[in-house]
């Protein structure tokens, strides 16, 4: 007699092996770089000096300002009125503005509408950026100070980190009268030569102008910063603008 035969399972078939994509890692982001208006304590609206004129801040629906930027008052409010929702730079949500108290006259109503997150306290960056677009201080030599970790030691007398609301009054008057007056350049004759105004406008040194700084160097060289201005809100439609380049027939105009 035969041996018994069993039945082996029929293996099915390995599935194929496909070939998986690699993930690669992230490349990291690289930070945004700062809006050139607010490089140069700008409006970032009109492209006004900001201490030359009350400023204001964007606050959302709760009341809570919706960044840390400033802007020209007058700007400001014609921007909302135009119908304009969101933060021209953060693109949160905005429901009002609100002037920015003096310092000097009011330090307890500047106190609370400059702290950013609420929190009671100023960071060194929420009193810098305040103090740069509200006092006519050298911004170099007050980006010098911000960075100068003893020179903050004195007025930030605990140590906490952060100033609070009676060591204000203070380092106000100092930055206000130590720092000394903002430096002014002229700006070079476009008609006469147009080599020396774009390299003017061209801070970066990239070889382009970025739409910001189109917009900008048009409407400082035409002096429209001013009271001249009296529809602001003209310079968001100016914002289409997307590139420039340096001008070709510059030398044909020497």
């Amino acid at each position: 007699m035969g041996l018994p035969v069993t039945s082996q399972p029929i293996a099915s078939p390995a599935a194929p092996v496909t070939s998986q994509p690699i993930a690669r890692p992230a490349a990291p982001s690289q930070p945004t770089p700062p809006s050139v208006a607010i490089t140069h304590a700008e409006c970032p609206i009109c492209f006004a000096e900001l201490c030359k004129a009350p400023v204001g801040i964007f606050p959302d629906a709760t009341g809570r300002r919706v960044s840390k930027h400033f802007y020209n008052l007058d700007a400001a409010h014609e921007l909302l009125a135009s119908g304009a929702s969101v933060c021209p730079l953060t693109r949160k949500p905005i429901a009002s503005v609100r002037r920015v108290p003096d310092i000097r006259t009011d330090p307890d109503a500047w106190f609370g509408t400059v702290d950013l997150d609420g929190d009671g306290r100023l960071s060194r960056e929420e009193v810098v950026e305040c103090f740069k677009a509200q006092l006519p201080v050298d911004l170099a030599a007050m980006d010098r100070a911000a960075a100068d970790d003893v020179w903050w030691s004195q007025w930030d007398t605990d140590g906490s980190g952060f100033i609070e609301r009676h060591e204000l009054p203070r380092l106000a008057e100092f930055v206000r009268t130590e720092m000394g007056g903002r430096q002014t350049r002229e700006i070079p004759d476009i008609r006469r030569n147009k080599d020396e105004w774009y390299r003017f406008w061209d801070e970066d040194n990239s070889g382009s102008l970025e739409k910001e700084e189109v917009v900008r160097a048009l409407l400082k060289t035409l002096q429209l910063t001013s009271d001249q201005v009296s529809d602001k809100c003209s310079v968001a439609e100016m914002y289409d603008v997307r590139s420039a380049s340096p001008p070709e027939d510059a030398a044909a105009d020497e």
